[in-house]
């Protein structure tokens, strides 16, 4: 035990005596970190722009979609969609005189009267983002309204036994229903300027992604020093002198997560401290993310070196899987301007959870520990494989 404390102290301390090492892990983040803050051109007022969508029903004229399309028509003043057809909606969608449509289905009014599940498709072009997260809302919106009008019809069939048809047709008649995105009467909304709209915190979307880049690639480049020891037959020698191949192996990815920790501690206190960086409700929450995420690079690290022939092999392995899965977790651009098939592969990264659970810590003031537990769950199983495929095959001579 007391060799291998000897070994991680030793690998400790080599790390922070090495100024490569120290810059690319910790110089270098902080000063893109001062670039985002301070060089990069302050926003300047945000973009406004008018859409316009499409709502097609394939159902007859006794259908809620029905419902929905004469609400909008009628009660309000500026509405979000155009009742079209299927063929007008997608001609004005490759024209882009719509950005996108939602196609309600044939059987949507008697899956829904049934308590069956429903669903509505959604028409967007794929490389227009904005218009793609625009007509995304609303459609979750309206399927959020249906859903809740559904439950509120089944808990009452349940009480008084009436098909679902007759209770909206009761709720019309009682409670002034006019249509399904309105349950209750909308109500009004005013909204007075008191003052300055409060500036974006750059750092909140800026540092954690600098920090799953940038930790990630300096702790799997720890797989180069484990080579170079097996090439010197420094691990060999410490075999025979009695270590244990399983000790060896602790010792080096306690090191390895030390040392990742020690990169995340200075660059989150730094977001802390010099830049107001808000961590979320819960600091015990970030930190379940933050070990999580240098486990599984710390894991990674020592994958690396099991499968890299030298050292020259492992550094440019590391920096090319590195720099592979940075932009699929999400670390180049956000994860929501991801297309579908990257958000695919991404799933495979490290980087994307703890990014995503990240984001949701920072960006959402209510996150738990609920929040983050899927990402938690999914990083400790990264960590896990990796490391007994690691056990069983790492070549220490």
């Amino acid at each position: 035990m007391q060799k291998m404390m000897y070994y991680i102290w030793k690998d400790i301390k080599f790390y922070l005596a090495d100024p490569r090492a120290l810059f690319l892990s910790l110089l270098f983040p902080l000063i893109l970190i001062l670039l985002v803050v301070y060089v990069y051109p302050p926003q300047g007022e945000e973009e406004t722009r008018d859409f316009t969508f499409g709502l097609v029903t394939e159902e007859d004229s006794e259908g809620l979609s029905r419902e929905v399309i004469s609400y909008w028509e009628e009660g309000l003043n500026d509405p979000p969609f155009l009742n079209l057809t299927y063929d007008e909606a997608l001609l004005k969608l490759n024209l882009e005189v719509i950005q996108g449509f939602l196609l309600v289905p044939q059987d949507f009014s008697s899956r829904f009267y049934e308590g069956e599940e429903t669903y509505l498709e959604v028409y967007t072009n794929p490389n227009d983002i904005a218009s793609r997260q625009a007509v995304l809302r609303i459609s979750r919106g309206l399927a959020a309204q249906i859903s809740y009008l559904q439950n509120l019809t089944r808990a009452m069939q349940y009480q008084s036994d009436v098909p679902v048809e007759e209770l909206l047709n009761q709720l019309r008649e009682r409670h002034g229903l006019e249509g399904i995105p309105a349950v209750v009467r909308p109500a009004e909304i005013s909204l007075q300027n008191v003052g300055p709209a409060l500036p974006v915190n750059r750092i909140n979307w800026a540092l954690p992604a600098f920090f799953t880049m940038f930790s990630f690639l300096a702790v799997v480049l720890n797989a180069v020093d484990f080579v170079k020891e097996r090439e010197n037959h420094i691990l060999e020698r410490l075999l025979i002198d009695g270590s244990d191949s399983k000790a060896l192996l602790s010792a080096k990815y306690i090191s390895n997560f030390l040392k990742g920790m020690i990169q995340a501690v200075i660059l989150w206190g730094t977001g802390i401290l010099f830049f107001n960086l808000y961590i979320g409700p819960s600091l015990l929450n970030f930190i379940w993310v933050t070990a999580c995420f240098i486990a599984a690079a710390s894991a990674f690290s020592l994958l690396v070196a099991c499968r890299a022939e030298g050292a020259s092999q492992t550094f440019t392995r590391g920096v090319f899987v590195s720099l592979v899965m940075a932009p699929l977790g999400g670390c180049w651009w956000p994860l929501y301007m991801m297309p579908s098939w990257m958000v695919f592969f991404g799933k495979f990264t490290p980087h994307y959870w703890a990014n995503d659970a990240f984001y949701s810590l920072l960006f959402t003031p209510a996150a738990g520990f609920s929040a983050i537990m899927p990402a938690v769950l999914v990083l400790l199983t990264f960590t896990a494989f990796i490391l007994l495929y690691v056990i069983r095959n790492f070549d220490f001579v």
